[in-house]
């Protein structure tokens, strides 16, 4: 095994531990454990426990921020960006649902200076939900009478994946993004006026 592959399985061993443990509660000597190496072995490919929980938290992040600026700058309809931003988002916590466990719940336990860094990202990962949604309300696409309540309640309807999706259940990621922007569709396609009267 190379040193980047050994240090991959560490990493992956972290996830693991911390969204099951959480990250206090899971010591270096259990990481070893998992990776069948000592535990004074792990300081020769890691600084430490806190460096796993940045390097875990920051590639969440990278993943996120990374589909944004595809989805923004590939063109398309303003639904048509919603749509792909929500595959990518479910694809990304789909792949690694313990991963995303520790992206939501242990990010808390990063210090001050790299908790302001995810806060922007997240932020500015809010902001392109927002702006997909002003965009597709000019168009006539959407109506949403509060473009950052409509972009949270979206978030909050995909973040939540990790806490039940089965990655060995029948319903595949794009399946279930496609199910996820449906339901979206139904809260913020126009209605005709039948339908705003009924």
């Amino acid at each position: 095994m190379t040193q980047a592959q050994r240090k991959e399985q560490i990493y992956r061993a972290a996830e693991h531990l911390f969204s099951r443990r959480g990250y206090h509660a899971t010591t270096m000597r259990e990481i070893a454990a998992t990776v069948q190496i000592e535990g004074g072995s792990l300081y020769g490919h890691i600084s430490g426990k806190y460096e796993l929980l940045y390097t875990i938290v920051l590639r969440a992040s990278e993943q996120f921020r990374q589909a944004t600026q595809e989805v923004l700058t590939g063109g398309g309809s303003a639904p048509e960006q919603l749509h792909e931003l929500m595959r990518r988002h479910v694809a990304i916590v789909t792949a690694s649902v313990e991963r995303a466990a520790v992206y939501h719940h242990e990010w808390r336990h990063l210090e001050d200076e790299d908790q302001t860094l995810l806060k922007r990202r997240r932020d500015e990962y809010e902001a392109a939900y927002r702006q997909i949604i002003r965009r597709g309300v000019a168009e006539g696409a959407f109506v949403a009478q509060d473009e950052r309540l409509a972009s949270i309640s979206i978030l909050s309807l995909l973040n939540w994946t990790y806490q039940w999706y089965q990655p060995e259940g029948a319903l595949a990621a794009d399946a279930l993004a496609d199910h996820f922007y449906t339901i979206v569709m139904c809260g913020l396609a126009p209605r005709n006026d039948s339908e705003r009267s009924g």
